[in-house]
């Protein structure tokens, strides 16, 4: 019986695993999104008044839409070129992974900190290293998304 189970369950099992580009892709659009989304349950908690919300959403807005354009732009385009997955494949190291999950935490740990802790930073305070943080990782977040997103050109 545990035999047939054991065939069973790998049977099953026959999904290729996700590429390195495709997780970190993922990842990007996923720390971003919840970066927005606990803003907004903050601005509902009253951590932020609406002047304070509008211009945190005009920092995190573009960023978003930055790093999703070019993810989305590199699904839409494995989609129509099925080699495009299959070039660069196995670009992310731990450097990489490094910097993504840094730069939301950094990101996360100062909204939150705002929001709930206003005496400990004010929003002037807080938008001041969102824009350092921004500013730094940055320009390298940028080349890590040209260098996984864009695809290589044929020769």
């Amino acid at each position: 019986m545990a035999d047939t189970d054991a065939t069973t369950n790998t049977g099953q099992n026959t999904a290729a695993p996700l590429s390195p580009r495709t997780r970190i892709a993922r990842l990007i659009l996923i720390y971003h999104f919840i970066l927005i989304g606990v803003s907004c349950v903050f601005y509902i908690l009253r951590g932020f008044d609406f002047e304070e919300f509008t211009s945190l959403m005009g920092v995190l807005a573009p960023i978003t839409a930055l790093y999703g354009g070019a993810v989305f732009r590199f699904l839409g385009r494995s989609i129509t070129e099925p080699n495009l997955a299959a070039q660069n494949g196995s670009p992310i190291n731990s450097l990489v992974k490094w910097l993504v999950h840094g730069h939301f935490i950094i990101v996360m740990t100062l909204i939150t900190i705002k929001a709930l802790a206003p005496n400990v930073l004010n929003f002037q305070d807080m938008t001041m290293f969102l824009t350092l943080v921004e500013s730094a990782l940055g320009v390298y977040m940028g080349n890590i998304i040209l260098a996984l997103f864009e695809g290589k050109a044929e020769k």
